[in-house]
């Protein structure tokens, strides 16, 4: 009707900030109604024993749906891949759109048809990441760096998550990092989405040398996990999921490969292997 405004349709990448910030407000919210079975540490962050030298405490694994509060938190890696056309995304000629929307230090990466590189779409939210530094030090001015080399802020190890209670009054934020991807018909091989039980052990070029020598995405997901197992205590908390893209059919062709961590990855399986030396 005349003199009423015009709206602009929603974008995408609005919609999916929304429902990062939407779905962590209704979890804190409802986290918040139930009663704290540690009220004298409700308000100190996770792990800030650990930061003072003390010995770590144990902390009652809790049910998020249990009757107390669940003071723990998660990450999160979305993509979304879209054609102008009725082609599938995953057909050699179509072009396609990737957006991506990610809180923490799970990881998506791409791997170069052309080249065979491992080309990473997400960027890992710690306290060592300047981006994530400079906003943190708004709110507390103590970094430190753990027995791993990793740096940390207040016991941090994710500055951006769902949930976290103690420490969102830090900086601890659900905002996600949200990026657009024009995809050439079969620009890449296929997409990986992996968790830190798997980015934590493998680099992201041995991820994709992994599933390069799959047969199907599936198989590569497999493999890729029961690789970062086999290799590391840290791949307890191992997950993968692989997506075919245009140029999957042609992964093994560019550059060397799968054989440019071939060397490396047989090195650490004969490290995991060897029965004088423990697993790490």
């Amino acid at each position: 009707m005349e003199g009423e405004p015009i709206r602009k349709p929603i974008s995408v990448e609005a919609t999916l900030m929304y429902a990062f910030l939407k779905a962590d407000l209704d979890f804190i919210s409802a986290q918040a109604r139930k009663p704290s079975s540690d009220d004298i540490n409700t308000d100190s962050p996770l792990n800030a024993d650990e930061i003072l030298g003390e010995p770590a405490r144990h902390y009652s694994p809790h049910r998020i749906g249990g009757p107390t509060r669940f003071m723990g938190g998660s990450t999160a890696s979305i993509a979304m891949i879209s054609t102008p056309t009725p082609t599938p995304f995953w057909h050699p000629a179509s072009p396609s759109t990737l957006i991506v929307a990610h809180v923490g230090d799970t990881r998506i990466i791409l791997c170069d048809t052309l080249t065979g590189v491992a080309k990473p779409v997400t960027t890992n939210h710690h306290p060592s990441s300047p981006i994530e530094g400079g906003r943190l030090r708004r709110y507390a001015a103590t970094f430190v760096t753990d027995s791993f080399g990793e740096e940390r802020m207040s016991g941090l190890a994710n500055t951006r998550a769902f949930g976290d209670m103690r420490s969102k009054r830090i900086g601890v934020s659900a905002e996600p990092e949200i990026r657009r991807v024009e995809i050439a018909p079969a620009e890449y091989s296929f997409l990986v989405l992996v968790s830190d039980g798997v980015s934590g052990t493998l680099t992201d070029q041995e991820i994709v040398d992994v599933v390069k020598e799959a047969k199907t995405p599936e198989q590569g997901a497999r493999d890729v996990v029961s690789f970062a197992t086999e290799v590391s205590k840290e791949g307890d908390n191992a997950t993968c999921l692989v997506v075919r893209l245009g140029g999957w059919e042609r992964r093994i062709e560019g550059g060397v490969g799968s054989m440019g961590t071939k060397e490396v990855r047989d090195y650490k399986k004969g490290e995991a292997m060897d029965p004088r030396r423990a697993r790490t």
